[in-house]
C-alpha cells in the first residue's frame, strides 16, 4: 500500500468512476482500476462494488474512507511541519500553487520586493484538494499552505478568508481551436447568440453571476451550461469534447493545448490577490504587513 493508492481511492470514491478519477490524475482508467485492485488485494478488503455504470463504496469502503482522509491529512501536516524546521533565521512562507491558481502574478512582485524583506523566504507548494469541501483548494489554506494566489469576491470571503489585492483578471471565452469564435480578436455577447456557454452555477462567484446577468440581458438566446461547481481540469476537457464555449479568466489561457482564449467584451473584472485565513498566525500576518508596506513604498 502506498500514498498514490490511497489518493486514488479517494478520487474514485468521489467521482464514482475509474475513468473520471483517471482524468483527475492524468492516467488511464485502466491504471486506476489496477491501483484499486492492488490496494484491495493487499488489504484483503472489498472497497468498491463495480457496475456497468460506475463504482460505489462497499460498507468496508465507507468505513475505510474517513481514516484515509485522516491519514493523508496527518502525513501532509507532518511533511509541511518538518519542512518549516530550518537552521537559519529565515521565516518560510508556504505559497500554494496549482493549475487553476498559479503563483506567477505574485512571484513577479516578489522578485521586486524580496531584497527589502530579507527575513522571509517563499517556498512554493503544490495545492492539494480537500475532497470534502466545495471550495477544494481554498479549503487547504492554513493547512498545507500559508497563502495562495486566487480570485475573490464577497462569496469567497464569506468562507473565512482574507485577501490582499494584487490586481484584476479579465474574462475571456475559451473555445476549441477549430471553433469559428477562435478566429475573432474579441468576442461580444452578440457573437454568442444561440451558443452554449459553459460556466459555474449561480451562487459560486458574485462576478460570474453578474456576467451571466449581463450576457443574458443583452442576448437572451445564449444557453448557459452549468458545471457541478468550481472549475477543475474536467471543465476544460468538456469544453474540448463538446466543442462549446467556456467562460475563462486571464491566467487560464494555456491550461489546455486544444483551447484558444479570446478576450470577452465586458466591463466586469475579477479581483485576485494573496488569500489567507482570517487568523493566519503571526508569521503570515507579519509577512503580509511587511509585503503591503514594501509595495506601497516602491510605488
Amino acid at each position: 500500500m502506498d500514498i498514490n493508492q490511497l489518493q486514488t481511492f479517494l478520487r474514485v470514491s468521489e467521482y464514482g468512476s475509474f475513468t473520471k478519477a483517471g482524468e483527475q490524475s492524468f492516467i488511464s482508467g485502466t491504471a486506476v482500476m489496477k491501483q484499486i485492485n492492488r490496494l484491495e488485494n493487499e488489504l484483503n478488503l472489498k472497497l468498491f462494488t463495480r457496475t456497468a455504470t460506475g463504482v460505489t463504496l462497499t460498507p468496508q469502503g465507507k468505513t475505510f474512507q474517513p481514516y484515509v482522509h485522516q491519514l493523508l491529512d496527518l502525513l501532509n501536516t507532518a511533511v509541511e511541519e518538518t519542512r518549516r524546521v530550518r537552521t537559519d533565521d529565515k521565516r518560510v512562507i508556504l505559497l500554494g500553487t496549482s493549475l487553476l491558481h498559479p503563483a506567477d502574478p505574485f512571484m513577479a512582485l516578489w522578485k521586486r520586493v524580496a531584497p527589502s524583506m530579507p527575513k522571509f523566504q517563499i517556498r512554493l507548494v503544490q495545492l492539494q484538494e480537500d475532497l470534502n469541501s466545495s471550495n477544494r483548494e481554498y479549503a487547504m489554506l492554513g493547512r498545507s499552505s500559508d497563502l495562495m494566489v486566487g480570485t475573490f469576491d464577497s462569496a469567497t470571503l464569506k468562507h473565512s478568508f482574507s485577501a490582499t489585492k494584487l490586481g484584476a483578471y479579465h474574462f475571456g471565452i475559451a473555445v476549441r481551436s477549430d471553433n469559428p469564435l477562435a478566429q475573432l480578436d474579441e468576442i461580444t455577447f452578440a457573437d454568442l447568440a444561440h451558443a452554449k456557454v459553459l460556466m459555474v452555477p449561480q451562487g459560486v462567484s458574485e462576478k460570474n453571476d453578474r456576467l451571466r446577468q449581463q450576457m443574458l440581458a443583452a442576448v437572451p438566446t445564449i444557453q448557459p451550461v452549468e458545471t457541478t461547481g468550481r472549475y477543475d481540469i474536467n471543465t476544460f476537457n468538456q469544453t474540448v469534447e463538446e466543442n462549446i464555449a467556456m467562460i475563462s479568466l486571464t491566467p487560464w489561457k494555456s491550461i489546455h493545448p486544444n483551447l484558444v482564449t479570446v478576450p470577452l467584451k465586458t466591463d466586469i473584472t475579477v479581483d485576485y490577490g494573496l488569500l489567507s485565513t482570517k487568523l493566519p498566525g503571526k508569521k503570515t500576518a507579519d509577512f503580509l504587513h511587511d509585503f503591503i508596506q514594501t509595495i506601497a513604498e516602491k510605488k
